[in-house]
Order: structure tokens, then C-alpha cells, then sequence
């Protein structure tokens, strides 16, 4: 990974979340959407403590509870491997670039793809200071598109995490967009966003997990699949497992 922080972004106060919400929606005809209400599932936190025995790495994870599960607001770093390179190993997509990491349950209900993050973004003519390494696309299709979760990457210099995510919900609330729910952890400078918009007709809620660290903020962005049956449940379970599972590489 490399060790050199990101040039800081000019026009970072209006310009650099468009960049990856606009990749959002346009994705939108590869993403669910779900019809349950969130009500109080998102107002219930808890702390865990989890340690790395003789390493000295120890994290307070904070995590609330969505419709896809309990979902982790702080940022889990992970010791770097000397063989580690970027691309897809087994299950866990490792980027050394960026130095990140995550991981699906499997290679039968989950497909990485490491190259429609950058034709997307060409599609729509960002480029520069984002990036879209991996998508990971479920292979069960539901109400005609496949649920899937990818990580953008931004560019952003110096900033918190406080200040991105207020500056994320600001340009939400100029599109349109409803937050439905939020939480950070600055000791960690990680943070979640619940949103909704009904810009297709139907309601669409997205679940973000954000992340700020050497100069970059790392994006993980999923859907909600219907309540119903043993495939909806399952995709649920897994949205859950994989937004958690993401880690920055120390």
C-alpha cells in the first residue's frame, strides 16, 4: 500500500461526494429495492470490544442495528501480510494501493468484479480524484437486478470524518435524498449512512459504511433486498457480513 497521503481535492465542500452519488445512481438499475419500514431498528447501539492478542492492535468497534443487521459505524484495521497484492484471493478482495480489504461468503452466491467500477464511472465522466476498484454482484437475480455492494475511493486530504459525512448529507438533501438514520465514530473515523430516496418511483434505501485514513475516504456502499423469503433472508445476512467484513490494511 502505499505510504504517501492524497492531495487534498479542491471544491471538496460541493464536489467530491457528487462524484461518487452520481455513481450511485446511475448504478441504480444494478441495485434492489425493498419495501419494509425502518422504524426504531436504527436507534439501537452497542460497543464490542475486540483485541489482537500480542499485537497490540485493539479496536471498540460501535454498531447499530439495520434491516440488513448489525452493521459496524468504527474502522477495524487489519495488519498488513508481506505477500499480500491487489486482486481477488479465494474470497477477500485486497487492495494495496489503497490499503483495504473485503470479503464475500462465498464464490457460488457472489461474483467480484474489479472492472465495472471504472467503466461506470467513465460512463458517466468522473474521473480523477475517484475510484471504484471492486463491485461484488450476488449471482441470485431478485425483482430483476442483482444486488451487489462496491467500494469508492476519494481522494479528499485532510478532513474528519464528521465534516465528510455532513458534507455527504448536505448534497443529499440537495438531491433529494432522505437520511434516514446516521451514526460516526470519530475516535475511529468510520461512520454509517441509512438513506432513501424515491427517485425511480419506488423507495430505495442504500446502506453506507464510510471510512477516512491517509488522505482518502473509502465508500461502501449496499441496497436492501425485500423481506420474504429464504433467498431475501439470506441476502440480508450476506449485505450484512460483507460491509462488515471491509478493513483498512495497516
Amino acid at each position: 500500500m502505499s505510504g504517501e497521503p492524497a492531495k487534498q481535492s479542491e471544491g471538496r465542500t460541493t464536489q467530491f461526494p457528487v462524484k461518487w452519488l452520481v455513481f450511485g445512481v446511475v448504478a441504480i438499475s444494478f441495485m434492489l429495492i425493498f419495501k419494509i419500514e425502518l422504524g426504531g431498528l436504527l436507534d439501537r447501539t452497542s460497543d464490542v470490544k475486540i483485541t489482537r492478542s500480542g499485537l497490540e492492535i485493539k479496536a471498540e468497534v460501535k454498531t447499530f442495528e439495520t434491516p440488513i443487521g448489525r452493521t459496524e459505524v468504527s474502522v477495524v484495521p487489519v495488519l498488513s501480510t508481506p505477500q499480500a497484492v491487489t486482486g481477488v484471493q479465494n474470497t477477500t478482495y485486497v487492495n494495496t494501493e489503497y490499503g483495504f480489504q473485503i470479503s464475500w461468503p462465498n464464490n457460488k452466491a457472489w461474483r467480484p468484479d474489479e472492472n465495472f467500477g471504472a467503466q461506470m464511472l467513465e460512463s458517466v465522466g468522473v474521473s480523477g480524484s475517484v475510484e471504484a476498484p471492486i463491485a461484488i454482484f450476488s449471482t441470485n437475480i431478485v425483482d430483476g437486478v442483482a444486488p451487489n455492494i462496491n467500494v469508492m475511493v476519494e481522494s479528499v486530504g485532510q478532513i474528519s470524518i464528521a465534516d465528510y459525512m455532513a458534507y455527504t448529507k448536505s448534497n443529499y438533501a440537495m438531491l433529494g435524498i432522505e437520511v434516514i438514520s446516521s451514526s460516526v465514530d470519530s475516535e475511529t473515523n468510520g461512520g454509517v449512512i441509512v438513506t432513501m430516496n424515491y427517485m425511480f418511483g419506488a423507495p430505495l434505501y442504500q446502506f453506507q459504511k464510510f471510512a477516512i485514513a491517509n488522505g482518502y475516504a473509502y465508500v461502501v456502499t449496499a441496497t436492501q433486498v425485500p423481506k420474504g423469503d429464504y433467498l431475501t433472508l439470506g441476502l440480508k445476512q450476506d449485505l450484512a457480513s460483507i460491509i462488515n467484513s471491509f478493513r483498512l490494511i495497516q
